[in-house]
């Protein structure tokens, strides 16, 4: 006889235990109401090897919300005159402070083949070759993860812009 009440009322608490969990885990969230920015900071040569070359990109990241954002990670791809140049993936493991910016490195890959196809197709539109102080157009796209309070989220962008060729330096 009393486990016969107390099934009936297993299900029930099953339920607002799930609810009271999803509710925790949309407070958790509370406060982030915008999506983060991201643009490109700077870019440079690491490496070129006989395949592939690797680029150091410098995202900013910036965040319109008024509590901080924890950085998981970025998977981005970058196209150069419309063009797919070169992707790259980061583990990111830092803060953006409320209302803040932060400046993250990641390494993006290049073939050389997309490299070539990247300065045919730049010839080609030009008509000439291109000077150091003639911009290019790029469009950066991917994801973030950003988590608050132990939750994560992920959040695509998309940043568009010109590079200029002329800061474009291997480091050393």
């Amino acid at each position: 006889m009393f486990f016969s009440g107390l099934q009936s009322k297993i299900p029930a608490f099953l339920t607002l235990l799930c609810t009271l969990l999803l509710l925790n885990g949309c407070a958790a969230m509370y406060g982030f109401k915008e999506d983060p920015k991201v643009s490109i900071a700077d870019i440079r040569i690491q490496e070129v090897k006989a395949l592939e070359g690797v680029f150091l990109i410098k995202l900013r990241i910036l965040n319109p919300n008024d509590v901080a954002l924890d950085l998981h990670g970025i998977d981005c791809d970058l196209e150069i005159n419309k063009r797919h140049f070169a992707s790259g993936i980061g583990d990111s493991n830092q803060s953006v402070p409320a209302f803040g910016t932060a400046v993250v490195p990641v390494e993006v890959y290049a073939s050389v083949l997309d490299m070539i196809a990247s300065v045919a197709d730049l010839l080609h539109t030009a008509g000439k070759i291109p000077s150091k102080d003639e911009p290019v157009p790029y469009t950066l796209q991917g994801k973030v993860r950003v988590g608050i309070h132990g939750f994560k989220k992920e959040v695509p962008f998309k940043s568009t812009g010109e590079l200029s060729l002329k800061g474009l330096s291997q480091y050393r």
